[in-house]
């Protein structure tokens, strides 16, 4: 299982992201155009699509929600006290808190959540459910984090300016309502959120090759250690405290492994700490292909 998580899984990850770095090395790239187009035309389209396209739970929904909803806050509380200990500039708070409380679980999340569950409907729509509350955040609390350098009311200006808010609103009204969209439309729509995937990882890649030598090591290894170690260690906690029991306690114990959310980084491209946003998702990234088998081992062994 581990050989075909890293061949399956994390090769194609890596694949991308050394594209995006060896391309914009050989070609220096325009990164500014990259990212407009990743902030304004893939990840708008994507993040609908995947909302409007994914199939809600019913049974565990509400339980399971709530249970990521105190996870999400813990994970934030614990990124602001590291922050205030660390000295962190108040500009940066808001790109680790991100590179902490949210995670990779989508390209990464569900294709693990497939192939350790070997498909199994129930374990995906955990899966499922995970994917689209860190969207939530993301897209909400993640976007605000990324604008937290400037005063509240000018970051929440910022963020109503992003698509990406309301793709998210008009992707769970349609789902929520059973509205079947035209099949011309989602012919034109698919292509680009088939593509979103490798354009954003190479895009990753490329913002890597400009981070120079601007690498806060202590910083970094703090946030790798609490989103890879830390975020299973609250989740185990939570889940004995929820009392979840089988493939829903295993489901949240291995999605709570994941390294930082690539979408998350990107919102961050256009800001000041650019370059640590990429350096947590890439090292976080390789990190897990270490840390990722030996959670699903202990979620087979604890639950």
């Amino acid at each position: 299982m581990v050989i075909k998580l890293l061949l399956e899984v994390m090769l194609p990850l890596f694949f991308y992201v050394l594209l995006g770095y060896l391309f914009n090395r050989l070609f220096k790239l325009h990164l500014r155009t990259l990212t407009t187009l990743l902030v304004y035309l893939f990840l708008p389209v994507a993040v609908f699509m995947k909302i409007y396209d994914s199939p809600l739970s019913g049974k565990v929904a509400g339980i399971v929600l709530f249970y990521l909803v105190i996870q999400f806050v813990f994970m934030s509380l614990i990124s602001t006290l590291i922050c205030r200990w660390r000295g962190i500039e108040k500009s940066m708070q808001g790109t680790f808190a991100n590179s902490i409380a949210l995670n990779n679980s989508g390209n990464l999340g569900l294709p693990v959540n497939a192939l350790v569950f070997k498909n199994d409907p129930f374990a995906l729509s955990i899966g499922v459910l995970i994917v689209l509350f860190q969207n939530i955040m993301t897209f909400t609390v993640g976007v605000y984090n990324a604008e937290a350098s400037v005063q509240m009311k000018e970051a929440i200006m910022k963020m109503l300016k992003l698509p990406i808010i309301y793709s998210v609103v008009l992707g769970f009204i349609l789902q929520l309502s059973h509205v079947k969209l035209n099949h011309e439309l989602v012919t034109i729509l698919n292509p680009i959120t088939e593509s979103f995937a490798p354009f954003a990882l190479i895009t990753l890649g490329a913002q890597l090759a400009e981070s120079g030598k601007e690498i806060s090591w202590n910083n970094l290894a703090i946030s790798n250690f609490l989103r890879l170690i830390g975020g299973p260690i609250i989740a185990f906690a939570l889940i004995k405290i929820f009392g979840f029991e089988g493939v829903v306690a295993k489901a949240l114990f291995i999605g709570s492994a994941f390294p930082s959310s690539r979408n998350s980084a990107l919102l961050s491209f256009k800001g000041p700490h650019a370059n640590f946003a990429a350096q947590t998702v890439v090292t976080s990234t390789i990190l897990s292909s270490l840390t990722l088998p030996i959670v699903i081992q202990l979620a087979s062994t604890f639950f």
